[in-house]
């Protein structure tokens, strides 16, 4: 008799990220093959050695026809399983429409159910009340006109769109014009809140349950006292979790939560001050690497998790104090001695010495200097001797790609891709400068 080996295969989406990077480094042990998904072509992932191939796919606003291609994909590899690790949002999506995917896929996101409580924002609002978890007083305004009569609490306020990641729409206001002008320029994003501020700095609290049981929690904080001689830089640094683990553990045992999740919290760091969580964030956050680098690797684990309904390895131990760095300040200096001493600096227009002669670092012209590169090989050399350089620099664990897969770097071209099919900057680099 012959026997058919089955084979595990990983999707992983959003494609373009940092995270997905981690995420395809971290389950790459696990699995036979592994996918990148994005909406456009030429993402980080599309050039890691740890990704087997990519596809497109359509926008996830569209939930409905975005599981169905997903759904596509693990057809095509029945009946071996396939993996599915949502990358950012649109994990709410898929786990809204799990019922469209086929029996071999196995998707790496908590139920609908459970992310409905703490997204959007105002669901969350609501689960803060019922449990008794220390937070800033919100108020939630669900249209125009419950908006007109302003917060019952003074300025300053944080107004936050319901909706949105990324700190997209954050805002701080301080007067009643400020308010009004706020109301206007997001006059299509109800519902809307109002938040008190809470003093001290941010902490970003990552957790992984199983039917509400929290396995394993690890906390970052964002440092701003960079050395001078380094360059600014977001510095991360890895903190006890446990001044918050008891509003995690409420959270995660209200939603009956299965995955991955990530609290924001403000503290004063004094032991007489209770944190105050923010929000809740349904998927992977953007220090993953350094919560990896650190100790626990939270997508390998969600894998294990997923495909096997436990945990098969040592979940890890978070490494208190360690520090990483997201050397975005370094990039404008890196890349001038990466193009400026190379053989193909004559194949760049004008948009080069735009982005030398600019005063802080834009996006939004690296894209541009990146598009102007007539070769591709030279796009390739010029972005990997970029990303040597700036790890050259670090002194720290640098919080960005893996230092094996320089050729990642080269996602840098979505930006290219995405101006090709739709004719603007995606929305990650839409900001003007790096420290936005």
């Amino acid at each position: 008799m012959r026997y058919t080996v089955m084979k595990t295969h990983a999707l992983i989406t959003y494609g373009r990220s940092l995270m997905a990077l981690t995420m395809a480094e971290s389950v790459r042990p696990l699995v036979d093959h592994v996918i990148g998904l994005d909406t456009i072509g030429m993402t980080a992932l599309s050039f890691s050695k740890y990704c087997d191939e990519t596809r497109t796919v359509c926008e996830p606003s569209d939930e409905v026809a975005y599981t169905k291609d997903v759904a596509a994909i693990c057809k095509e590899f029945a009946p071996d399983t396939v993996l599915i690790l949502p990358g950012f949002e649109d994990m709410e999506g898929l786990a809204r429409h799990r019922s469209l995917l086929p029996d071999n896929a196995k998707l790496a996101a908590p139920d609908c159910a459970s992310i409905e409580q703490v997204t959007p924002k105002h669901h969350f609002a609501t689960l803060i009340q019922d449990n008794a978890i220390n937070a800033p007083k919100t108020q939630v305004f669900e249209s125009a006109e419950e908006a007109q009569g302003g917060p019952d609490m003074p300025f300053p306020v944080l107004m936050k769109p319901s909706r949105g990641a990324g700190g997209r729409g954050i805002s701080k206001v301080s007067s009643e014009d400020e308010y009004t002008a706020y109301l206007k320029a997001h006059e299509d994003q109800y519902p809307l809140l109002a938040q008190s501020l809470a003093e001290g700095d941010d902490y970003c609290v990552s957790a992984l349950a199983h039917n509400g049981e929290v396995l394993v929690m690890s906390a970052y904080t964002n440092l701003e006292n960079q050395p001078v001689e380094a360059g600014a830089g977001v510095v991360r640094e890895t903190v006890s979790s446990a001044p918050f683990e008891d509003d995690v553990r409420k959270i995660a045992k209200a939603t009956n939560w299965t995955g991955v999740f990530e609290a924001d919290f403000m503290w004063t760091g004094d032991e007489a001050d209770a944190p105050s969580a923010i929000e809740v964030n349904a998927r992977f956050w953007a220090g993953l690497r350094h919560s990896t680098l650190s100790g626990v690797d939270y997508a390998r684990l969600l894998a294990e998790l997923t495909l096997h309904g436990g945990l098969q390895s040592d979940p890890g131990t978070p490494d208190i104090g360690f520090r990483s760095q997201v050397p975005l300040a370094w990039i404008p200096s890196a890349i001038d001695g990466a193009f400026s001493e190379s053989d193909y600096a004559n194949q760049l227009s004008d948009s080069w010495d735009r982005l030398k002669n600019s005063k802080g670092f834009s996006l939004k012209n690296f894209g541009r200097l990146v598009a102007s590169l007539s070769d591709a090989k030279a796009a390739k050399e010029a972005l990997e001797d970029v990303t040597h350089r700036v790890m050259d620099r670090s002194h720290l664990d640098v919080d960005l790609l893996a230092k094996d897969d320089p050729a990642a770097a080269l996602g840098a071209l979505f930006i290219v891709s995405h101006l090709a099919k739709y004719g603007e900057l995606p929305p990650e680099v839409s900001f003007d400068s790096v420290g936005s």
